[in-house]
């Protein structure tokens, strides 16, 4: 029923049939330009700490790191090559699931017995965080970006040598 909902780039494409009942009693829907949504509405998707917040960062990015870090740990291929389906030739969910299992035993494995020699010989520490790069709020097109250390300006330290 809104005439600018009728244009070129939407024709063919499948719409309410109008009935006598709708034209006369129109709903809301049918006649306001804009629609409210309550909060309420979206509840069900809530978190409990804002995305992207300083908070949100702290508790989410060590997470995904942790989980990056262990799926490239199980995909090595000199190790247990877990994205090689040549090194599964078995058929069936079950022994797949088996098999894979047992990769992940493994890896756990040599994961703990890396860190008890490391931690019997001393050599082992904790990574430093890594530097934070601008957030995408923070991004404006055409604009430079701020100068580093490195250049003598303010801004995140530049990455450690290995």
């Amino acid at each position: 029923m809104k005439p600018d909902s009728v244009r070129p780039s939407t024709q063919g494409r499948l719409r309410i049939p109008l009935t006598a009942a709708v034209t006369d009693h129109p709903p809301p829907i049918c006649t306001q330009q804009s629609v409210t949504v309550p909060p309420e509405a979206g509840a069900k998707f809530a978190q409990p700490l804002l995305y992207g917040s300083d908070d949100w960062q702290a508790a989410y990015a060590t997470l995904r790191s942790t989980n990056e870090g262990m799926n490239g740990f199980l995909k090595d291929g000199a190790r247990e090559a877990l994205g090689d389906p040549q090194r599964r030739r078995i058929r069936g969910v079950a022994a797949q699931s088996i098999f894979v299992s047992l990769l992940l035993w493994a890896a756990n494995l040599r994961k703990i017995d890396r860190f008890l020699v490391e931690a019997a010989a001393g050599t082992a520490r904790r990574r430093p965080r890594r530097r934070r790069t601008r957030a995408l709020g923070e991004w404006l097109p055409g604009q430079p970006p701020p100068p580093t250390t490195v250049t003598g300006g303010p801004g995140p330290d530049p990455p450690t040598a290995a």
